[in-house]
């Protein structure tokens, strides 16, 4: 009996390896199969224009169509800013002096009420 159950443990193993080395076997041969594309390619007779796009958005729903018609406005904007970007950057320049300046202008407030003890 006990040389039934070492054998049959052995075959038990032996199938087990075996099992694992035709899987490893059977996994190899998918690496390189070609997988399906479901992505359909835009030709150039196809290609939306910006309000064909915005229009298709918001068939889908409202907020869809909002988020297209910004990523169209921030596009344009980038465009805009790249054919000038010396004027983009006094503009970007302008408007971090805008917003530094009331910081400023409160620290010296404070400063002040500090030195007089208000």
């Amino acid at each position: 009996m006990q040389s039934f159950v070492s054998s049959f443990k052995q075959i038990l193993r032996r199938s087990f390896v075996l099992s694992l080395m035709l899987l490893i076997a059977a996994s190899t041969l998918f690496i390189f199969a070609q997988q399906p594309s479901y992505a359909y390619p835009a030709s150039e007779s196809t290609k939306l224009t910006p309000q064909e796009k915005i229009d298709r958005a918001y068939t889908f729903s409202e907020g869809v169509g909002r988020k297209e018609e910004m990523k169209q406005e921030s596009y344009e904007e980038a465009i805009e800013e790249s054919e000038d970007p010396e004027k983009a950057y006094e503009k970007n320049t302008k408007v971090y002096r805008d917003e530094l300046k009331p910081a400023l202008v409160e620290k010296a407030e404070e400063l002040v009420d500090n030195v007089t003890g208000k």
